[in-house]
């Protein structure tokens, strides 16, 4: 999908009531078209099969399957299309939901500020050709879930989140993270514009760093120093190109 497509969107949801709910804020969004809405799995997974959505609101508890189900009914081709956010006011279920293929997660009562972050991550997807299981970094809450590998994965605090380098050698970005000793690495077809759409803290000062402006001190000679516990770090250099809106989102804190 890009900026100027119409997403197809179907929601899947058994509480008429949260069905009118997500359906008011997703009028915000005028590239968003809600074409159906079901109360159960099965008529859901037909839904599917026949309308061929882009875009699939999913609550995780209906009342014939769970989402879970629902998800591994979906063949590969709906899987490589439509990306799948999981509605649940569950938060227990977001692992096993990005194994199986969610692209998001949304908590019931909707956040306004949670629904436009998971907009702006659709915008920078392309459904035809990213892979449905590589890559994937899951956003609730202050919380991250990223993947680095086929089976292992790190739960993050945003607020832990110091800054994302680069390795050039290995072709990964690394994250950054308080009080630990290592950089993790993240899956390789992590990009920065995947990264930067994760929060509005997140903002790049050169091709390989971006940092969490929230622990930028001061930049001096072009170096970022930062507050602890990200202190010690002195290797992070603006580029020419990055410093004006940097200067622009460091004045706005």
């Amino acid at each position: 999908m890009t900026k100027q497509d119409h997403i197809k969107t179907v929601v899947v949801e058994d509480s008429a009531e949260d069905v009118q709910n997500l359906c008011e804020h997703l009028k915000r969004f005028p590239h968003i078209s809600v074409i159906r809405t079901c109360n159960n799995g099965e008529d859901g997974l037909k839904a599917v099969k026949e309308l061929k959505p882009d875009l699939l609101f999913l609550d995780i508890e209906l009342p014939d399957m769970t989402g879970l189900q629902f998800m591994e009914s979906l063949d590969a081709a709906t899987l490589e299309k439509c990306q799948i956010v999981v509605y649940t006011s569950y938060v227990d279920y977001m692992l096993e939901s990005f194994r199986n293929h969610a692209f998001d997660f949304l908590l019931k009562p909707i956040k306004p500020e949670e629904l436009d972050k998971i907009m702006r991550r659709l915008q920078t997807v392309s459904a035809p050709t990213e892979p449905k299981s590589d890559g994937k970094i899951l956003k609730t809450e202050n919380n991250l879930l990223m993947f680095i590998n086929a089976t292992d994965f790190q739960m993050v605090k945003l607020k832990d989140i110091g800054l994302f380098q680069y390795d050039k050698k290995n072709r990964t970005w690394e994250i950054i993270i308080a009080n630990r000793n290592k950089p993790v690495s993240l899956k390789r077809n992590v990009t920065g514009k995947t990264l930067l759409a994760l929060d509005p803290h997140f903002v790049q000062v050169n091709q390989k760093y971006i940092i969490n402006i929230e622990y930028l001190f001061q930049v001096v000679n072009n170096i970022c120093t930062f507050y602890p516990p990200f202190q010690q770090i002195d290797y992070v250099k603006v580029g020419y190109l990055f410093r004006n809106r940097l200067m622009k989102m460091f004045i706005n804190l």
